[in-house]
Order: structure tokens, then C-alpha cells, then sequence
């Protein structure tokens, strides 16, 4: 089965915080219509499932008009071609790839063991993605008109839209580690627009188990 409500968020974000648990998030609070929203992103992996990430400057969404044309707050996404829906596969800007894994960068697991210089170089590359996704909030809660544009699934508490998370590639997962997630034009990713300086930042988020070569149920091929 798919991801659940794939959607998109577009929204002020306010706020940002780390929440750790099973999997270490970076919490962004957004305000928009229906809100406010968190905004769950990825930015350490403890469960072999090694983070892949790339930060693209200067970037191009696959359809700008449509995604300015969005209201602030959540909105569900059809996850077919020729929409909103993104996929780390097939999308296409101006007839290359929207992103390719040779772009990504691997963050390491946090490691126990080692000496103490081969810790602290660990948790200093750990800290990269975490590092990044602080400057770029900051950059846009700076920019007054600067709006987030967070895909992935959106999540309820008690009944009313509330958030949204899986904000990774879903699909291509082996069947036995979150295959059940798996499907195509389903993935999730940070677009981040900054009005006053005319430029877009996207933030790209996949797992190193995580296949590139999916068949048409986001299955590996």
C-alpha cells in the first residue's frame, strides 16, 4: 500500500526544533489555513537505513506557476504525471532528472564505537543535514514572504489534519523494510521559495536502502 494522504504543506514556518526518538526529526511549525502544522523531517538515521540527502540551490521546481498558485494550508496531491506529485524517478525539469542519487550525499549513523576523534567526526557529519535544513529556515522565517512547500503524508491527531511527515523518497524499499510504503509518484521534499531574492532551495531526503530502479507500483525493479 502507498503512503497515506500524500499532500502538499505550503506555509510561514515560525519555529524549528529537534525531536529525538526512534528516528531523530528536525520539527518545523508552519502557519497557513487549517493550521498551524509540524512539519517532520529526517535528519538521522539508527535503524540501518542510512540517510541520503542533497540540498539544490538555485533550483526549479517541475511546475513553479502551479506550485505558486497553491493556498496556504494542505492540500491533497493525486499521485499521477502531470501534477504536483513528485518522484525521485521519473520527474523532470527542462528534460533532466529532478534529482539523481549521484547527487545525494550519504549522513553516516551515529556511532558507540571508535575512538573519540572517529565519535566526534561522526556526530559532526551527523549534524550536516540538521545544520542545513536551521540555515534555510532561518532564511525563510528571515525572508517575510518566504513560504515552504513540504511534500509527503499527512498526518491527523484526533480527527483534524495536523502535519505532515514522510518527507523522503517512498519507494523503492526492499518488500521486508517499509515496503508497504512503496509506490511512484508518491515521494516527499522541502521546496523553499524566497520571493525578495527570486530563488528556490530544495531539500532531497532518501535512504541508502532504497532502490532507484522501481517498476510501476514504486516497487524494486
Amino acid at each position: 500500500m502507498p503512503i497515506r494522504n500524500y499532500s502538499v504543506l505550503a506555509g510561514d514556518p515560525v519555529a524549528g526544533k529537534v525531536v529525538k526518538g526512534a528516528s531523530t526529526h528536525y520539527q518545523i511549525t508552519m502557519n497557513a489555513q487549517g493550521g498551524p502544522f509540524t512539519v517532520a523531517v529526517n535528519i538521522q538515521s539508527q535503524d540501518g537505513s542510512e540517510v541520503l540527502y542533497a540540498i539544490e540551490e538555485g533550483f526549479t521546481p517541475p511546475d513553479e506557476a502551479a506550485l505558486l498558485a497553491l493556498p496556504m494550508g494542505m492540500t491533497t496531491l493525486k499521485s499521477a504525471p502531470g501534477g504536483l506529485a513528485l518522484d525521485y524517478v521519473r520527474s523532470e525539469v527542462g528534460g533532466a532528472p529532478m534529482i539523481t542519487k549521484m547527487q545525494m550525499m550519504l549522513l553516516p549513523q551515529m556511532i558507540s564505537k571508535g575512538s573519540e576523534q572517529e565519535r566526534m567526526l561522526n556526530r559532526a557529519r551527523a549534524a550536516a543535514l540538521q545544520n542545513a535544513v536551521v540555515t534555510l529556515l532561518n532564511m525563510t522565517i528571515a525572508d517575510k514572504d518566504g513560504v515552504i512547500y513540504a511534500f509527503g503524508s499527512a498526518f491527523a491527531d484526533k480527527g483534524r489534519v495536523d502535519g505532515i511527515h514522510d518527507i523522503h523518497m517512498n519507494q523503492g524499499n526492499p518488500v521486508n523494510n517499509h515496503g508497504g510504503d512503496n509506490g511512484v509518484w508518491q515521494d516527499g521534499a522541502l521546496l523553499i521559495h524566497l520571493p525578495s531574492k527570486g530563488t528556490w532551495t530544495a531539500v532531497f531526503i532518501a535512504f541508502q536502502t532504497e532502490s532507484w530502479t522501481t517498476d510501476a507500483s514504486g516497487n524494486p525493479a
